[in-house]
């Protein structure tokens, strides 16, 4: 399969594809372990479509990792 990836240099560790599918603009970013598509919105640039992607996923990340700490410290208190 043709390889498409573009790096964008305030993010690294991600990976994005750009592809079509039932004619419709999809991208795909890999990276750490994970796999998110979504589809590119109408007037959105492919590296603003990107940025909405990881920023939502670091969003997600950095919650559920404040919880789990959260989570260690009340086990914790004596």
């Amino acid at each position: 399969m043709y390889r498409n990836p573009f790096h964008l240099g305030w993010n690294k560790g991600w990976s994005f594809i750009l592809f079509l599918e039932g004619g419709i603009a999809k991208i795909e970013a890999k990276g750490f372990g994970i796999s998110i598509t979504t589809n590119v919105k109408k007037g959105e640039s492919p590296s603003e479509s990107a940025d909405r992607l990881v920023f939502k996923e670091q969003r997600i990340r950095k919650s559920r990792y404040y919880s789990w700490i959260k989570k260690i410290n009340e086990n914790y208190k004596i």
